[in-house]
């Protein structure tokens, strides 16, 4: 992203009231240790490495939307 990284993409969907409770995975390329516990520390709701194994990613997408929908 231009500009910013996903840190402060984060910060900002969840200074805004509108976007705040929308749960954030962290899907990067950085797979050193330590960088799980450092992106969920942030705030992220989950963190994927690339690359990404479809499966793990919808299942990860479906454990942080069930029970969201209206």
């Amino acid at each position: 992203m231009p500009g910013f990284d996903g840190v402060e993409a984060l910060r900002r969907l969840r200074a805004d009231e509108r976007t705040a409770a929308i749960p954030v995975l962290a899907v990067t390329a950085q797979a050193m240790q330590g960088d799980r516990e450092r992106f969920l520390a942030e705030g992220f709701d989950g963190y994927l490495s690339k690359p990404l194994n479809v499966r793990e990613l919808i299942g990860t997408v479906r454990q942080h939307c069930d029970g969201r929908a209206g």
